[in-house]
């Protein structure tokens, strides 16, 4: 299974932890097949505090509307984000979003250092552990 370092804010991972947020939002996904181990990196120079898996992509439509429902997902319920949030993040070129499926959430006993994974700095956004 391939490994991703994905950046969050703390409020999120706390809704991930929580099993509230089960679709974290993002532009992009990754271009291989999953399944994939996302290691959460929580900003603020928290470290590394958990992970989960993620099994699913989903492409979200955000024009005419922002797509609320996918299968039995609900876009807006799911990522914990409004309508005009997921319209604001998606900017005015209005581009599909991506939601990454949330899945056995583990939250570490401690946070570990960046370094560990042989990172200097965290990601941007998100990136594959090893490149």
């Amino acid at each position: 299974m391939k490994t991703i370092i994905l950046s969050l804010h703390d409020c999120w991972w706390r809704k991930m932890v929580a099993k509230i947020k089960l679709l974290e939002i993002r532009k992009t996904k990754p271009a291989a097949a999953g399944p994939f181990r996302v290691l959460v990196y929580v900003t603020g120079g928290k470290g590394i505090c958990g992970e989960f898996t993620c099994n699913h992509f989903y492409k979200i439509r955000t024009i005419p509307d922002v797509q609320t429902v996918l299968g039995t997902a609900s876009v807006t319920g799911d990522s914990c984000l409004t309508k005009e949030q997921l319209q604001e993040y998606a900017g005015k070129r209005s581009k599909a979003l991506w939601g990454w499926a949330v899945s056995d959430v583990q939250e570490y006993e401690e946070p570990r250092p960046l370094k560990l994974y042989g990172l200097t700095r965290p990601p941007q956004s998100w990136c594959y552990l090893g490149e």
